[in-house]
């Protein structure tokens, strides 16, 4: 009969591969944790920026001819990613040595149902609008349009003032919170030839 010690190897052998297997799979399970809390971290972001509202100019991108007479229609779209707002204020700006809009006011939609700011001014190269919903509702479409008109060759934009948080810029009033829920603008830029 072997004595006890004589199995000592065989036993420390087992405990380190035993001991090796554990540390190897809470080492795997930790990564996949990991992984998982990074997937859904990103996940959680980008549902959080698919749930901002949004502002956006249609057409973004397009060429267009300088002819003097011209003029083409822009959209200003709204989308408040079905949350209930009270209304809007857009301010875009533009270059009025390359873009003039035509009249003095945006042709608004009924999707507000009053519109207390309506300029387009062509010496600043600005328009402002805002819009109130008496009936707070969601919102996703078409505001207002206006139409441009190219005046000098090359590129040119119109931009939405915005910065995130800011408030005396474009903004979406939430109804709920009170607060500016707009996360993110589509400008427009256009290749006048």
């Amino acid at each position: 009969m072997k004595s006890p010690i004589s199995y000592l190897p065989l036993a420390s052998g087992f405990l380190v591969l035993v001991l090796s297997l554990t540390v190897g799979v809470l080492t795997v399970t930790s990564k996949g944790s990991s992984n998982l809390a990074s997937n859904t971290n990103q996940n959680l972001a980008t549902k959080a920026a698919e749930e901002n509202a949004t502002m956006a100019l249609s057409p973004a991108t397009g060429d267009f001819v300088v002819d003097g007479k011209t003029s083409y229609p822009v959209g200003i779209i709204v989308n408040s990613s079905g949350k209930t707002i009270d209304g809007v204020d857009i301010i875009l700006t533009f270059d009025p040595k390359k873009i003039q809009v035509n009249g003095t006011t945006v042709t608004v939609t009924n999707s507000f149902e009053q519109y207390p700011v309506n300029k387009i001014d062509n010496v600043k190269g600005e328009i402002r609008l805002s819009a109130l919903a008496f009936t707070p509702k969601a919102i996703t479409g078409i505001v207002g349009t206006f139409r441009v008109k190219p005046i000098a060759r090359g590129q040119a934009t119109i931009n939405f003032q915005f910065a995130p948080g800011a408030t005396t810029d474009s903004n979406i009033a939430d109804h709920a919170t009170a607060q500016d829920i707009l996360g993110s603008v589509t400008n427009a830029s256009f290749n006048f030839q």
